[in-house]
């Protein structure tokens, strides 16, 4: 009877992953209907929202031996020997044939990992359903075979923007946001989460990707780039960039979480290279690219402004760059980085245009994105016998308000510097900020116009005051408005 009544669950809800959305995590046993009928494992998975959170253990015994936790990096990670879902073209197929090692973001609870179905089960080949009359999990295997593949994805639609593109990093530490409790923000198109990154020779990529994330995104209208770094290791990246087998495994790892979450584009932020790289770096993006285009997924490579300075700006070749990818996004920033021995802004209004002409001598006006700083940095000078010697921290919009209240301070504007800067004096150090806030980001906005760039990429979600989406909104959009 027991049996029967699973059977009669099954049927009733489907062979669909589905998920009850919950106020809070309930959580449910688990059991697997394998070909001998169902087993109760004996662990309990956790269900809230449009999360099933399920023991890695039950996955490693019951469902799928060959995968390994990274406890360093928090992770799962997944070895797809012959890979049984499909991408979105044959030829794509064909590329991963040989096999897919991915990752998948762990959480710890009681001590123990964790990890969300949503992805595995299509990799997997499972069908996952939560039953909550009776609190139960039910996983069923065998869904997928050579003769009857899941397929991931289909190719994008062609992606249109409205005036000027408004991008903004999000920068992610280990959990994702919950977009679903924030209001949409007027004129922002793109958000870019730093969920992926390079982490070893042989090109593991290490993946803090969210599908809830991407799916409440697109309910508000964005599009969803992910970026991908180099973990900022120039000997990695060499090795990575100088293996083939390593290059290919970066790509194929991409190509299956842009099938997999549904991801719009693929932001590359490779820095701190060898120059000696250039050309290397150059061919392993237009590999990347080719094969993200068969998905028609934007792909965009972060750059910094042309300068003699090695590992940092010497390592692209900016011409090349920018007819290979969709778009590029120059850092406009850090004009007086967080360890130089001098006091100095983030991102003066001169320093940002000259940068910005400077690019532009190599990069098409319709394919840049300007970057935009939403933080600031408060520089502490300390003078002794005659010598001043700095250091500095960075803060948000906010917390640099917070500092000016606290000293009751009068900003001052800056002219040639196109900032409001602010100094004060304590225990006989003097410390000074030149301000990122409305009056700049207006001007530094005032150039996507001037220079006809495609749009701004702002550093980083949540250093910002909510004015400045106003701001934003209404320069980068005023063309398509008719204004």
């Amino acid at each position: 009877m027991k049996k029967l009544f699973y059977f009669i669950v099954i049927i009733l809800i489907g062979m669909l992953y589905t998920t009850v959305a919950l106020a809070n995590p309930v959580a449910g046993k688990i059991m697997i209907d394998a070909q001998d009928g169902f087993i109760d494992t004996g662990a309990t998975a956790l269900v809230e929202q449009d999360r099933i959170l399920v023991p890695v253990a039950v996955i490693k015994e019951y469902l799928h031996d060959s995968l390994t936790v990274d406890p360093v990096n928090d992770r799962l990670k997944l070895s797809v020997v012959l890979p049984r879902f499909r991408l979105e073209t044959e030829h794509l197929d064909r590329f991963i044939y040989s096999g897919v090692d991915v990752s998948f973001a762990v959480k710890k609870i009681s001590g123990q990992p964790y990890v969300d179905l949503a992805g595995l089960d299509k990799l997997l080949g499972l069908a996952a359903s939560y039953q909550q009359a009776n609190n139960t999990l039910l996983i069923q295997t065998g869904k997928s075979s050579f003769f009857s593949p899941i397929q991931l994805n289909q190719p994008r639609a062609q992606q249109v923007f409205s005036g000027k593109i408004n991008l903004v990093w999000d920068h992610v530490m280990k959990d994702s946001r919950n977009l679903n409790q924030e209001a949409k923000i007027p004129g922002l198109d793109i958000l870019a989460p730093t969920w992926f990154a390079v982490i070893s020779e042989e090109g593991d990529v290490a993946s803090k990707a969210d599908l809830k994330y991407v799916q409440d995104a697109h309910e508000k209208g964005y599009k969803v780039w992910a970026l991908v770094s180099n973990s900022f290791d120039r000997d990695l990246t060499r090795a990575v960039l100088n293996n083939e087998r390593a290059r290919r495994n970066v790509i194929k790892q991409l190509l299956v979480y842009s099938s997999l979450y549904n991801l719009d584009g693929i932001n590359i932020d490779f820095e701190n290279m060898y120059d000696e790289d250039q050309e290397k770096f150059t061919a392993f993006i237009r590999e990347l690219t080719s094969a993200l285009k068969e998905q028609n997924v934007m792909v965009s490579v972060d750059i910094t402004i042309p300068a003699p300075t090695p590992y940092w700006s010497l390592c692209y070749n900016r011409s090349e760059l920018g007819q290979i990818v969709d778009y590029v996004m120059v850092m406009t920033y850090d004009e007086h980085w967080r360890s130089s021995p001098v006091s100095g802004s983030v991102a003066s209004q001169g320093w940002v245009e000259k940068g910005i002409a400077a690019t532009l001598k190599s990069v098409p006006k319709e394919k840049l994105l300007m970057g935009i700083p939403f933080y600031t940095r408060e520089w502490e000078e300390t003078s002794e016998n005659g010598r001043v010697t700095v250091k500095s921290r960075t803060l948000s919009m906010a917390q640099a308000k917070q500092v000016i209240a606290e000293q009751n301070l009068t900003p001052v504007w800056l002219k040639d510097k196109g900032q409001n800067y602010v100094e004060y004096n304590k225990a006989d150090k003097r410390y000074r900020i030149w301000l990122e806030d409305q009056a700049s980001v207006r001007l530094k906005a005032g150039l996507v116009q001037h220079y006809q760039l495609a749009g701004a990429a702002s550093w980083r979600k949540d250093f910002e005051q909510p004015e400045i989406w106003e701001t934003l909104n209404a320069i980068l959009k005023k063309q398509a408005a008719g204004h």
